[in-house]
């Protein structure tokens, strides 16, 4: 925890405002500051006090019900996960446990670290029209087109595509593509009600109306759909290297062309994933059940993971990194794209997997804290992230 946010905790516990947990927190501190008769813990006392902090305030969380999260690395010592804990305060926000500063920041510094910190990404999208024109979601809201026989309404982070005039009536039917950029994400309702949240770095292609014996869209990078059943019209999702086809459900596409696997997951229903380069033979077609990935990995058949992480998996939408024996470049990929900021590496990035949970509405450098703490260092350059020696 810094200085400031110690204070503020200070500040709770003088108010009578703090949690049971903070008071803890607090008490525990002074405590073993008192009996080592000092203002400060040498290192054996830090990792003694931190261990024992972990088990009050997790008890303290678990009764009032908020979440107390540790990131591990695979085969870590139990010092160091105490050294790492995250613990929810205030307004689910999260700080670092007692992270080890010697000296009081000067002012200059704390503007420096601010200015070269990066906020969390946001609901933010592209909408580019039939005729070529494009329109910025952020900032437009309520109805701001109207597409082959569709309106077009915008409304806090979610664009949706309502059929206008008479049901029967024939339409053009036209084509929309919604755009992420990294750093930014966002919602969509297609015309025949399916749901679709797009992640960071994304594209969705889709038409302004379903008309024939199918509905399709195409996918560039990751989205979630839940898709409004219809079975005399089945839901395809293209992407460059397979179609999923779906008559109503729940999964998840993650077919980002950086990563080396195209991850289909299914939450609910049924689907059949197709590899869209090959016929459907010979491992080049899989049906999945409620709970299982299939996993497409260049010119190779499908495989199927039978009991993947579906909290891993739904981690984004649900507005968490969440990462299970997870290498470096992994997690470097998903930083990249949604902090928007590019990742060089003047050192060879070393084999270990990490693991753990934090959220996705915390600015840059707390993550790259939890990382720093297992030898992970780095530094910003305006937006370029350099992972050093």
């Amino acid at each position: 925890m810094d200085k400031q946010a110690f204070l503020r905790l200070l500040d709770k516990y003088q108010d009578g405002t703090a949690s049971p947990a903070e008071k803890t927190l607090i008490e525990e501190y002074y405590r073993r500051l008192e009996m080592a008769g000092t203002t400060e813990l040498s290192a054996e006392e830090e990792i003694a006090l931190r261990q024992a902090m972990y088990k009050n305030i997790t008890a303290g969380m678990v009764e009032a019900q908020t979440p107390v999260v540790p990131i591990r690395r695979k085969n870590y010592s139990l010092a160091a996960a105490a050294a790492v804990l995250l613990i929810a305060i205030g307004a689910g926000s999260y700080y670092w446990l007692f992270k080890e500063q010697t000296t009081p920041p000067r002012n200059n510094d704390m503007a420096k670290a601010k200015h070269h910190d990066l906020p969390p990404g946001r609901d933010a999208a592209t909408l580019t029209l039939a005729d070529g024109r494009t329109i910025v979601l952020d900032s437009a809201n309520g109805t701001i087109s109207k597409q082959g026989g569709a309106t077009v309404i915008n409304l806090n982070g979610q664009v949706s595509y309502a059929k206008a005039g008479d049901k029967n009536e024939q339409v053009q039917v036209v084509y929309n593509t919604i755009t992420t950029a990294r750093g930014n994400q966002y919602q969509l309702i297609l015309a025949d009600g399916s749901k679709v949240w797009l992640n960071s770095a994304s594209s969705l292609r889709f038409p302004t109306a379903f008309t024939g014996d199918k509905r399709e869209v195409e996918l560039d990078g990751e989205g979630y759909f839940e898709v409004a059943k219809n079975a005399a019209k089945p839901f395809h999702v293209k992407t460059s290297t397979q179609d999923v086809e779906v008559l109503g459900t729940h999964f998840n596409v993650n077919a980002y062309k950086d990563e080396e696997t195209v991850k289909t997951t299914l939450l609910e229903g049924k689907v059949k994933v197709v590899n869209g380069e090959w016929p459907m033979v010979n491992g080049k077609t899989a049906i999945l059940k409620p709970g299982e990935q299939a996993m497409l990995k260049g010119n190779s058949p499908f495989t199927i993971d039978h009991s993947p992480d579906l909290d891993q998996v739904m981690a984004w939408k649900n507005g968490w990194f969440e990462f299970d024996n997870t290498d470096i470049k992994t997690i470097m990929r998903q930083i990249s794209r949604w902090y928007d900021v590019d990742v060089r590496y003047e050192v060879k990035p070393n084999n270990e997997t990490y693991g753990g949970r934090i959220s996705r509405n915390l600015n840059l450098s707390n993550i790259l804290k939890m990382l720093e703490t297992y030898g992970v260092h780095y530094r910003l350059e305006n937006k370029t992230l350099v992972v050093v020696k």
